[in-house]
């Protein structure tokens, strides 16, 4: 499995913490050096299923920033680290996704919404769901993507689940991201 492909698509990991609505405050505002979600990921693609874990960690904090670590392991192996920073004086806009996503130039395309509870590690969480249309290139490669992502607000980063179905350099990929632990490692 080439990591690249892998890691194009885990950059698609950030597109839910930048949908939020535009008058919404930003996601990260609260967070703290050490906040982390980690999240079980599974994905389908070239007839093979491949299992992994991803961990989102805050890593530093101004007032004015948020950076980000982007931690995963695919069938045992680590992904290359993705860390991007991000403006906590805006609200995150998923329109200029390729400003804070590590150089992806992503056009995003929002869709439906509704409300669900989703069960995580046996809390109940409240969410927004939202669908997008994601096209553009990340780490050099095509991606084409209609994906579905569950939000809460009382999840470090807000996304409880995300799923997605997806070609990335002619390939169809789908995959499956669900939280499956937060806390502080502070």
């Amino acid at each position: 499995m080439n990591p690249k492909l892998i890691a194009a698509a885990l950059l698609l990991a950030f597109v839910p913490a930048a949908a939020r609505a535009a008058d919404d405050e930003n996601p990260y505002k609260n967070a703290k050096v050490g906040d982390y979600a980690t999240y079980k990921l599974t994905v389908s693609v070239a007839g093979m299923d491949i299992a992994g874990t991803m961990t989102q960690t805050v890593t530093e904090k101004t007032d004015k920033e948020v950076t980000l670590k982007v931690a995963a392991k695919v069938n045992g192996m680590a992904v290359p680290e993705q860390t991007t920073k991000i403006d906590l004086t805006k609200p995150f806009d998923p329109t200029k996704l390729n400003q804070q996503v590590g150089g992806a130039d992503m056009k995003v395309e929002k869709g439906k919404e509704g409300k669900e509870k989703i069960k995580v590690d046996g809390k109940e969480y409240e969410t927004t769901w939202t669908s997008f249309k994601v096209t553009g290139k990340a780490n050099g490669l095509e991606i084409d993507s209609d994906m579905k992502v569950w939000l809460s607000k009382d999840i470090p980063g807000v996304l409880a689940r995300m799923e997605s179905k997806m070609k990335v350099a002619g390939q169809t990929m789908d995959m499956k991201m669900e939280l499956t632990e937060t806390g502080s490692k502070k």
